[in-house]
């Protein structure tokens, strides 16, 4: 069983992401493909195991870790060999050296080291490859330091010296776009000065572009931390829309309880409370008049001065009065 796919599609870091949490074991063959019609393709292994990288190599050979150790001249190319063959060649060749005193504790991890991101940091400018993981290969104890590293740490080491960036800018989040913590700890991960500071933004709502300004960083920069921290499944993205703030306006309107042929149509019935004047006027009952000391009185203030009689001039029938007084009455007892 096989997965396979070209990295135009999924990045390396998106590979390692899913390779680490699935936990998975096998080998990661990746290949370059050849851009020029004279260009070969270079071939690149990785092995894994439950989601962490034990080794790398350019070939299949098993010469690649014993080569490392004879260029570096602590022991002999068939020296290291013979000693390897003569455990049994099961135990991991890196513990092998070091359980016969052949190479220290320091010398092993600086080998590990030099190992796996010799291998892989290259790999993250790679725009043109294809990638094959194969869960059934065996792991060569031969390649193997003995040692072992998170692919999302790997990840997060090889794009700290990434200097093109151009394979991978089509997957940096938008610099309108927020990112926030998947998790309260960063447990196995350390972070560097800029990831520290930048972690500390990651709420979800405050977008790339500020935390940049923030940090006095190029927005680019920004972008690239974050993808970091989002690939090694530290963060995720948030997109944060910009609403303006909407205020609601309540258009409902009371209307007075009145006819149309009353003389004052449709009024609502907070006009009509602070505008009505009084009735011993002289003018038409419909002409209202604004009175601006009166305004600040409240509707339990304003009475009637006169109630004209039916010997007045002017014309307002018994049945309008009685509905004015009612919802007068109607809006004081409110």
């Amino acid at each position: 069983m096989a997965f396979t796919g070209y990295l135009s599609k999924f990045s390396l870091p998106e590979i390692f992401e899913f390779l680490e949490q699935g936990y998975k074991t096998g080998l990661l063959s990746i290949r370059a493909l050849k851009i020029e019609q004279h260009q070969q393709s270079q071939n690149h292994y990785i092995w894994l195991r439950q989601g962490r990288i034990v080794a790398a190599a350019n070939n299949l050979d098993n010469q690649g870790l014993v080569s490392m150790i004879n260029r570096r001249g602590w022991v002999g190319k068939n020296s290291a060999t013979d000693k390897f063959q003569a455990s049994g060649g099961k135990m991991a060749m890196g513990l092998c050296l070091k359980s016969q005193g052949l190479v220290t504790a320091e010398q092993l991890t600086l080998l590990f080291r030099s190992q796996i991101m010799g291998q892989i940091a290259p790999l993250f400018e790679l725009e043109n490859g294809k990638f094959d993981f194969d869960f059934q290969a065996s792991i060569p104890a031969a390649e193997m330091t003995g040692l072992s590293m998170l692919a999302t740490e790997a990840t997060i080491k090889g794009l700290r010296s990434l200097r093109n960036w151009s394979a991978l800018r089509a997957k940096l989040p938008d610099s309108t776009s927020g990112i926030s913590k998947k998790t309260l700890i960063v447990s196995q991960l350390q972070l560097d000065t800029q990831e520290s500071k930048f972690w500390e933004y990651a709420d979800g709502k405050t977008p790339l572009n500020e935390i940049a300004t923030r940090l006095l960083i190029p927005v680019e920069k920004a972008q690239q931390i974050a993808f970091r921290l989002i690939v090694s499944n530290l963060a995720e993205e948030v997109f944060i829309i910009d609403t303006p703030e909407t205020h609601i306006v309540d258009n409902q309107t009371e209307f007075a309880d009145l006819t149309s042929d009353n003389g004052f149509g449709e009024l609502s019935s907070q006009t009509f409370a602070a505008d009505f004047p009084s009735l011993n006027s002289q003018e038409p009952a419909y002409a209202l008049k604004k009175e601006p000391e009166k305004i600040k009185t409240s509707v339990k203030e304003k009475t009637l001065d006169a109630v004209p009689n039916s010997s007045s001039n002017i014309n307002v029938s018994q049945s309008f009065l009685q509905n004015l007084v009612g919802f007068l009455k109607t809006k004081v007892e409110n």
